[in-house]
C-alpha cells in the first residue's frame, strides 16, 4: 500500500474545508508587519496548514513589499495567491510613461510581458513533483499576455509604483512544510526578478516607448473613426493571416501577403506620435465582402472582429482599429433565449407564440441570429459582421422559388436581406458581411470588396452593373420599417452562486451547470472570461440590479471600471476588483461590456422581469 493509499484508510480521505474567513483573513483589518525570514524558519517543519498563517502579515523586503492574499490549504491543491508592490523609488519609472490612462494600461501590459519572459528565463515557472514525500510546488507564475495590450490585473501600475500578482506553489515534502525553496524564491530570486523585469534602468526604453506609442495611436485611430464616417481601419502592410486556428500569431511563412488598400477606399491618417498609416476605410453603411474560397474573405473579417482591441508591435495587425462595439453574429442552434424581443425577423409562429417576448431553451439557427442581433441592437451595438459560412441560410435569404413554394403567411422568418437597410438608417447599425452565395446582397450593400489572392479590390461599381442587368426576383418581404427592440430586465439564477470554475475562456461552470461562450468568439483571453464569470455571480448577488435594465447595470459596471486603482491595506486594488473585494484576483483582463451582455444572454436560468420595447 502506499502512503497516499494509507492516509485515506486512516483519515478517510476527509479534509476539513476552511471557511471564507480563514481563506481571507486579512479582510476587514490591517495585516500584521513581521519579517519573512523569521516567520518562515519558525513555521519549518510544521504541517502544512501552518502557512495559512502568512495571510495576517505584510512583509517588507529591500526591494519589495509581500502578501500571501489566499494559502492553500494543501500541496496537491491550486497555489497560493500571492501579491507584491516595487516602490516608486525602486521601480524609478518616469511620471510621463504612467502619468494618464493610457499609457499605464500600456506600461503595465509591457512589464507584464517582460516579467513573464524573466520568470520562464529563470524557471522561476517550474513545479517541483514526485511521490508524496518528495519535494512539492515551487511554481510561480503569472498570467500570460496573448497578442493583445490588454488591462489586467496581473500587473498595475499606479503613481509609479507597481503590483505584481502571482500564484506560487507554497513547497512541501508531504504535508510537512519545508521552508529553504521558499526563502530562495523570495529572498534571493525575486529581487533578480524585479532587478531585470521591473526596473525602469534595466530595461529597453527604446522598446518601451514604443510600446505606449503604438497603443495611443491605435487608441487615437479608434477615436477617429466616427469623425471620417468609418467603421474599420486595415493598414497597408498588415499581415492578416494567423499561424493557425488555434494559434493567435501572425502566419510566419514566405506564403503570407501584406494587405495593400484599393485607392477608392484608401485613407491616411498621421498619429499623435508623428507616424503616418495609410490604408483601407470600411465605412459605415452596409459592406460585403466577396470573392472565391481561400482567397482571405474570412480572414478579414476574423481580423476586423478582433480590431476592437489595440494589438503589440510587430503583431501584424497593429494599427487595424474597429468601433469598439463590432460584435459577430452567428448561427446558435440550441442557445437559449430569454425574453428577446424579435419580432422584427420572426413572427407568426405556431400556437401564438410570442415573439416580442420570447423564450427557448432550444433556439434554431435562425431564431438564435435574430435574438443575437436584437440583443446586441439592445446593448448599443453599432456595427454587426456575418460570415455566410456560420450564417443559418434561411435567416440570410429567401429566393423567388422558395417564396413561391412557401407562402409570407406560411413562413415566419423575415430574413436578414429586408431588414439590414432599416437596421442600419432607423437604429444605426452598419453591416459588415462576407457573402460567397448570396448575390442578392449586392442590391442593399453601399460597398462590395472582392478579396482576391488576399487582397482587396472594390467593385462596387462593376457588382452593381452585374445586379441590373440581372436584377432578383424576389419579393421583398420585411416591410418598410425595421421593427421594435426591447430593453430588458433580468434577473441571474441563483446557481450562480455555487462553485465557479472557468475550464477555458469559452467555457464557464456554475455550480456544474455549463455556461457556453464559443459562439462569443472575440473574446481574446482567458483573463476576460474570468472576470465574466466573477461579474455575473457579482450581478446575482446585488439586489440593486433586478431595478434596472441590462443595459443600464452594465454601463454601471463599464463605469465602475474606468475608474483609477487606489491604495489599499498597504497594497494596489484594480478598478476590476470591486466585482469581488474579498478574493483579490491576478487572472483577470478586462472584456468589453458587450462581451459580457452575450454571456448573460446565453445564460440558462436567466429571467426577464419587464420588458419595455423602444
Amino acid at each position: 500500500m502506499n502512503r497516499g493509499n494509507y492516509y485515506k484508510q486512516k483519515y478517510g480521505n476527509k479534509r476539513q474545508k476552511s471557511s471564507p474567513e480563514q481563506e481571507h483573513r486579512h479582510t476587514g483589518h490591517a495585516r500584521v508587519p513581521r519579517d519573512l525570514m523569521e516567520h518562515l524558519s519558525g513555521l519549518n517543519r510544521q504541517s502544512y496548514g501552518a502557512y495559512r498563517q502568512l495571510q495576517d502579515h505584510i512583509y517588507t523586503l529591500p526591494k519589495y513589499t509581500l502578501v500571501f492574499d489566499k494559502v492553500q490549504g494543501d500541496p496537491f491543491a491550486p497555489p497560493s495567491h500571492c501579491r507584491i508592490r516595487v516602490d516608486q523609488n525602486i521601480a524609478q519609472l518616469p511620471k510621463e510613461f504612467y502619468s494618464v490612462k493610457d499609457r499605464r494600461i500600456a506600461l503595465a501590459d509591457y512589464l507584464a510581458r517582460r516579467l513573464y519572459g524573466e520568470i520562464s528565463r529563470l524557471k522561476l515557472n517550474k513545479k517541483m513533483t514526485g511521490s508524496f514525500a518528495a519535494l512539492k510546488g515551487g511554481d510561480l507564475e503569472i498570467a500570460r499576455p496573448g497578442q493583445k495590450i490588454l488591462e489586467r490585473t496581473s500587473v498595475i501600475v499606479h503613481e509609479g509604483q507597481i503590483e505584481v500578482r502571482f500564484t506560487y506553489g507554497l513547497t512541501a515534502k508531504g504535508r510537512t512544510i519545508v521552508v529553504d525553496p521558499v526563502l530562495r524564491t523570495f529572498v534571493t530570486m525575486m529581487p533578480e526578478l524585479i532587478s531585470s523585469a521591473l526596473e525602469f534602468p534595466a530595461l529597453n526604453q527604446q522598446s518601451i516607448q514604443n510600446h505606449l506609442q503604438c497603443y495611443e495611436d491605435q487608441q487615437w485611430l479608434r477615436r477617429e473613426l466616427s469623425a471620417h464616417n468609418l467603421i474599420a481601419f486595415v493598414p497597408d502592410g498588415a499581415i492578416l493571416p494567423r499561424e493557425s486556428g488555434v494559434s493567435d500569431l501572425p502566419l510566419s511563412t514566405a506564403k503570407r501577403v501584406a494587405f495593400k488598400s484599393p485607392p477608392s477606399l484608401q485613407m491616411t491618417f498621421k498619429c499623435p506620435s508623428g507616424k503616418t498609416v495609410t490604408g483601407m476605410g470600411i465605412r459605415r453603411g452596409i459592406t460585403m465582402i466577396a470573392g472565391g474560397g481561400y482567397h482571405g474573405k474570412s480572414t478579414l473579417l476574423e481580423a476586423l472582429e478582433q480590431g476592437i482591441y489595440n494589438h503589440i508591435p510587430d503583431d501584424g495587425r497593429e494599427y487595424l482599429v474597429c468601433n469598439e462595439t463590432l460584435t459577430k453574429v452567428r448561427s446558435e442552434d440550441g442557445r437559449s433565449i430569454e425574453g428577446t424581443d424579435v419580432s422584427p425577423y420572426i413572427g407568426n409562429l405556431p400556437f401564438e407564440m410570442d415573439t416580442k417576448c420570447f423564450c427557448t431553451q432550444d433556439a434554431s439557427g435562425s431564431t438564435s441570429m435574430a435574438a443575437g442581433i436584437q440583443e446586441m441592437v439592445e446593448m448599443g451595438a453599432e456595427a454587426l459582421i456575418y460570415d455566410e459560412d456560420t450564417c443559418a441560410t434561411n435567416f440570410m435569404i429567401r429566393d423567388q422559388r422558395m417564396q413561391l413554394i412557401i407562402h409570407k403567411d406560411n413562413e415566419p422568418i423575415t430574413p436578414l436581406i429586408t431588414k439590414i437597410r432599416p437596421l442600419y438608417s432607423e437604429k444605426g447599425v452598419s453591416s459588415v458581411l462576407v457573402i460567397g452565395g448570396c448575390g442578392d446582397y449586392i442590391d442593399v450593400a453601399d460597398c462590395i470588396i472582392e478579396m482576391r489572392n488576399y487582397l482587396p479590390i472594390d467593385i462596387t461599381e462593376f457588382a452593381k452593373d452585374v445586379a441590373a442587368r440581372y436584377p432578383s426576383n424576389a419579393h421583398k418581404e420585411g416591410g418598410g420599417v425595421y421593427g421594435s427592440v426591447a430593453t430588458r430586465k433580468l434577473t441571474i439564477p441563483e446557481h450562480t452562486k455555487g462553485k465557479m470554475k472557468v475550464f477555458e475562456k469559452s467555457k464557464i461552470s456554475f455550480d456544474q451547470q455549463e455556461l457556453d461562450l464559443s459562439a462569443v468568439t472575440s473574446i481574446a483571453e482567458t483573463g476576460q472570461t474570468n472576470w465574466i464569470a466573477s461579474a455575473i455571480a457579482h450581478l446575482c448577488q446585488n439586489s440593486n440590479t433586478a431595478f434596472l435594465s441590462l443595459k443600464h447595470a452594465l454601463d454601471l459596471l463599464d463605469q465602475a471600471l474606468d475608474l483609477t486603482p487606489n491604495f489599499s491595506d498597504g497594497m494596489i486594488s484594480s478598478p476590476m476588483d470591486f466585482i469581488d473585494p474579498n478574493h483579490i484576483n491576478g487572472g483577470y483582463a478586462r472584456p468589453t461590456i458587450l462581451q459580457l451582455a452575450q454571456a448573460i444572454n446565453r445564460l440558462r436560468g436567466i429571467k426577464h422581469v419587464k420588458l419595455i420595447s423602444a
